[in-house]
């Protein structure tokens, strides 16, 4: 038998119609790796007078995977429409693909789960209801866009078979000559006062969902999900010049600000529309740093979290918009 290269260790997922019913992993992700891995919860108990425990049993048994990747304009509706909220995408001058994502704030958002499948040829594992529960969105000058997050699945299958011939999706890279961003303070000025000395720009949604595990002997794992309090944020690294240090002001006053996060590409997905992603958050500052150095050049930090803002669209806190050419999970 031969030996389970790492090297050679992909995955693969598919996007499941009912979470927790397995379907085929055809799509093959080229810029997002996810370490699929078993998680098992041991109770353990030791009775009075004895040194070590007498009872070792396994609890609640399911995956976990963290994930790691970097910037496509194709692939990153993928963890959008896992964590934020689904959606169908618009047809934009007949070739194009736009993915409208706006979560509800104040009711259940509807996600999309994934079966995922890792591994190779050799040996391989997969787990249903591909859950996501976090991601991180960095922006800057030298690394271009940089994902990261968690990830969760019911029971991990070993040894399974792969789907075979998944595809992948089109080849459209965020570059990092193709980012800005940009701060307002109104919702209908979202786009208008771009940053010229933002170093390094974090989106982040982290623990929005918790699995639910009801006593049933017919559950092998979790059986559902739940939104949970998430934190939303986006955090800002600025030269301590006349325009960063003005956020000053905002920190003090407790005002609100529009802030988006862009990517725009110089290829075309349609007739005149470009592949975009635009992360567009209200928030207000919630913490200050302290300052850094970034390039030698001496630099702050702000930190805004989301806030629902009833006068934006008659209520949201924010809303991305993915413009490329995959019209399907």
């Amino acid at each position: 038998m031969p030996e389970i290269a790492s090297i050679f260790s992909g995955v693969q997922i598919g996007a499941e119609t009912t979470s927790g019913t397995q379907v085929s992993a055809s799509k093959l992700l080229n810029y997002l790796s996810l370490n699929l891995g078993p998680s098992i919860d041991f109770n353990k108990f030791r009775p009075m007078g004895q040194l070590v425990s007498s009872a070792v049993t396994p609890g609640k048994d399911s995956s976990e995977i963290p994930f790691t990747g970097v910037g496509s304009y194709s692939e990153i509706v993928v963890p959008l429409c896992g964590l934020i909220t689904n959606t169908t995408p618009a047809t934009v001058e007949t070739t194009a693909s736009r993915w409208t994502i706006t979560p509800l704030g104040r009711s259940e958002d509807t996600i999309k789960s994934f079966t995922v499948e890792a591994g190779s040829a050799t040996r391989a594992q997969r787990a249903t209801y591909g859950l996501f529960t976090g991601l991180e969105v960095t922006f800057n000058r030298t690394d271009g866009v940089q994902l990261s997050g968690s990830m969760v699945g019911q029971n991990m299958a070993d040894n399974v078979t792969l789907t075979s011939s998944p595809a992948s999706y089109e080849d459209v890279p965020i570059l990092p000559t193709h980012l800005n961003v940009y701060i307002d303070t109104t919702s209908g000025s979202f786009g208008s006062t771009k940053m010229t000395r933002d170093f390094n720009a974090v989106f982040r949604c982290n623990d929005k969902f918790g699995t639910v595990w009801p006593i049933n002997s017919a559950n092998a794992s979790y059986v559902s999900h739940v939104n949970t309090e998430p934190a939303i944020q986006m955090e800002l690294t600025f030269e301590a010049d006349s325009q960063g240090m003005a956020f000053l002001t905002n920190a003090r006053a407790g005002s609100a600000l529009y802030v988006r996060m862009e990517a725009v590409s110089t290829v075309l997905a349609g007739t005149t529309q470009f592949y975009d992603l635009k992360i567009d958050m209200a928030g207000k500052i919630s913490d200050v740093g302290s300052f850094d150095a970034t390039d030698g050049v001496k630099t702050w930090s702000i930190t805004l979290d989301a806030f629902y803002d009833t006068n934006w669209s008659s209520g949201r806190y924010l809303t991305i918009q993915s413009t490329n050419k995959t019209a399907t999970l």
